[in-house]
C-alpha cells in the first residue's frame, strides 16, 4: 500500500500543479497575445481595409431595420409614411396606404399600463 498510496499523492500533486498552471492568468497571456499577433498579420494581407469600414456599417442598418419592424409589429403600424425622391424638396410626406389610429384603444391601454406600474410600486413598497 505504501507504493500505491505514494504513486496517488504525487499523482495529485502533478494534476493539482497542471490545474494552477492552466488555471493562471499569465500562463495564457502569451498564447492570447500570439493569437491576436498572428490574427493582426493574417488580417494585414487576406482582409481589404475597406472591408473594416463597411462590414459594421451594413450590421448597424441592418440593426436599425430589425428594430423598426419590431416597433411596427409591437404598435401595430402597419404602413408608413414615405418622402419619395420625386417630390420637391420640403414637401410633406405622402400616406403609404391607408392607417388609422384607434385613439380610445390606445388610450385605454395607456391607462391600463399606468395602473399596472402603479400596483407594481405598491407591491415594491410594502
Amino acid at each position: 500500500m505504501g507504493k500505491l498510496g505514494g504513486f496517488r499523492d504525487s499523482f495529485l500533486e502533478v494534476l493539482w500543479i497542471a490545474k494552477n498552471t492552466l488555471s493562471t492568468f499569465w500562463f495564457w497571456f502569451p498564447i492570447i497575445y500570439m493569437a491576436y499577433v498572428l490574427l493582426q498579420l493574417w488580417m494585414m494581407f487576406y482582409v481589404h481595409p475597406l472591408t473594416l469600414a463597411i462590414v459594421p456599417v451594413i450590421l448597424i442598418i441592418y440593426g436599425i431595420r430589425l428594430e423598426d419592424k419590431r416597433v411596427r409589429a409591437r404598435y401595430g403600424l402597419a404602413k408608413a409614411k414615405r418622402l419619395s425622391p420625386a417630390r420637391e424638396l420640403g414637401a410633406q410626406p405622402e400616406p403609404y396606404g391607408k392607417f388609422e389610429w384607434k385613439v380610445e384603444q390606445a388610450v385605454e391601454q395607456y391607462e391600463e399600463m399606468l395602473k399596472k406600474e402603479k400596483e407594481e410600486r405598491k407591491r415594491k413598497q410594502i
